[in-house]
């Protein structure tokens, strides 16, 4: 059982406030739940909506086709009906002006009589409540239980009467079929990546807001006192980026997150941290550019900027995220490999992701171990960037009588600044050693699918849970299609790459890109063609419908 509900309306009117109670709601009734948010960036008015998609399985996409839409205005009528499933339902506003063709549903409610009967002027989002949980079968004392109990009471209680006279007025529609969702928690993205700094033991973390990043830090920022980490809102993304490499420099696990506009800023940072090998874990919620571009819709146009940001020569790695999941454990990896290695690791999220709200496994933090890398004793020998070695355990100042210096010139091995051609070889050859180092690290994509199949998509990033749902329906009709699904992404993992090209498998690549970004460092680092691209750049995410159809029209 799969079921696609759109709630919207215009800025303001409360719809994030009832996609909360709903999935506070449905999830502890066993249902999986999985919504994404489509907003606009305005405080009031315009069209924004969340679709919720909920499942007995375990489901992480969304779909075209709706069974439900409530609409609070009549922009939201205009511009999502198309999308009603023949039967589905619409929920609107006696006064909504509608030309309805198919056999769809209509549930009318007189949203002004209802308001002033309740003395509720704003409590439109009452009554999307209301509606919807008669339309999905659910009781009187389930509807009650969705309010808030902090509410004050005088506020609480007109939400209470509203939602109950829309529960009264309306007509029921599905009969839902729960799942088992024991051992299950429902986050967003950012807040599982928030989750997984603090699961690494990270202390200070320093960033200047932009959506779609910016609730990663309010995230962290929740757990401030008890877990005894600094948070600190910067002028810009230039200071952020050296506050936390600057803690970093001491020994202090620090991050910075933002969109592509404030990683721009950061770029001098990138480099800092590469010459002075200082680990930097820098999280990048990607949307669609240049400039200002589109600040709350998706995309995946980052990656050749990340690959070459900032000047000059030097390793670096860079991982995405593929679901909510995927948002804690790389982010909690992403810190050991940092200082592992003393590299700028950069974390490739998106709006999508970063604003999505999936129900998934608890996280299994018995499975996690913290690695610092760090020397605390005193050693007469210790060489900072010790030439007969590319990896070693740094000391930070105040560990022990070691004198410690970073240096954004070019150094020797104690840090003392050099211009001598034959010391910059070196010590440029030992940073680039890494790389092959760093490869041993790297996790090769998941395969999925079939067997022997006939064509392979290749996706990274937030896009793989659409592909990966494309790829079980596409099966389920009888094709041959597989998926690499790809975390890391630089150094490129190779080794599957390079096993199903033997086999002789035809590669599709589909990427939230105008370029084929992903497709172009496969061919720069493998010499692997792909000529066939499913790309979409229209500032929304994919679903299975759209690469599907794509997919059909293309063999």
């Amino acid at each position: 059982m799969t079921i696609s509900i759109l709630i919207g309306g215009a800025a303001g009117q409360g719809i994030n406030t009832t996609e909360q109670l709903l999935l506070k709601s449905l999830t502890k009734q066993g249902y999986y739940y999985h919504s994404y948010k489509d907003y606009m960036s305005r405080v009031r008015g315009g069209v924004n909506f969340t679709q919720i998609t909920l499942s007995n399985q375990p489901i992480q996409v969304h779909f075209e086709s709706l069974d439900i839409i409530i609409a609070l205005t009549q922009d939201v009528i205009d511009t999502q009906l198309s999308r009603l499933k023949p039967e589905g339902l619409l929920i609107c506003d006696d006064d909504h002006d509608l030309t309805i063709t198919s056999a769809i549903k209509v549930c009318k409610l007189p949203f002004k009589e209802i308001l002033n009967k309740t003395e509720n002027p704003k409590g439109l989002s009452m009554i999307a409540l209301g509606a919807l949980a008669k339309a999905l079968t659910l009781n009187e004392k389930q509807l009650e239980e969705m309010m808030n109990p902090k509410w004050p009471p005088a506020f609480l209680n007109k939400n209470k009467a509203t939602s109950q006279l829309a529960f009264e007025k309306s007509t029921p529609y599905i009969q839902m079929i729960p799942g088992n969702t024991t051992g299950t928690v429902s986050l967003s993205g950012n807040h599982a990546v928030a989750l997984g700094a603090l699961a690494s033991g990270i202390s200070f973390y320093a960033a200047y807001p932009m959506a779609p990043s910016t609730s990663v830090m309010n995230y962290v920022t929740q757990y401030e006192k008890p877990l005894e980490v600094l948070v600190e809102q910067v002028e810009d993304e230039i200071a952020a980026v050296i506050a936390v490499i600057g803690a970093s420099a001491t020994g202090v696990r620090a991050m910075t997150s933002t969109s592509g506009g404030g990683l721009c800023l950061m770029v001098e940072g990138l480099g800092l941290a590469a010459v002075s090998e200082v680990p930097l874990v820098v999280l990048d919620v990607q949307r669609p550019g240049p400039a200002t571009g589109m600040a709350t819709r998706t995309e995946q146009s980052d990656l050749n900027f990340v690959l070459n940001a900032s000047q000059g020569e030097f390793p670096r790695i860079i991982m995405s995220f593929r679901n909510v999941s995927d948002c804690f454990y790389q982010t909690f990896r992403a810190f050991n490999l940092a200082d592992k290695y003393r590299v700028p690791v950069i974390l490739l999220s998106d709006q999508y992701l970063g604003d999505s709200v999936s129900t998934i496994p608890v996280f299994d933090l018995e499975s996690l171990e913290i690695n610092r890398h760090l020397a605390k004793e005193f050693n007469p020998d210790y060489r900072h960037y010790d030439l007969r070695t590319p990896l070693q355990d740094r000391s930070c100042p105040g560990f022990s009588e070691q004198i410690i210096m970073n240096d954004s010139h070019e150094h020797d091995e104690y840090s003392h600044v050099t211009e001598s051609g034959e010391n910059r070889v070196l010590m440029n050859h030992r940073r680039m050693q890494k790389l092959p180092l760093i490869e041993n690290d790297l996790l090769e994509p998941e395969y999925y699918g079939a067997e022997n199949p006939t064509h392979v998509f290749v996706a990274w990033g937030s896009v793989v849970e659409a592909a990966k749902e494309t790829v079980r329906l596409l099966n389920d009709e009888k094709s041959h299609i597989g998926l690499l699904g790809f975390g890391d992404l630089y150094p490129l993992p190779k080794k599957s790459l390079k096993e199903w090209h033997s086999k002789g498998v035809k590669f599709i690549n589909v990427e939230g890109n105008y370029q084929g970004q992903l497709a172009q460092l496969i061919a720069c680092e493998t010499g692997i063609l792909i000529t066939d691209s499913i790309l979409k750049f229209d500032g929304r995410q994919f679903t299975p419908d759209y690469i599907i159809t794509a997919y059909k029209e293309m063999i």
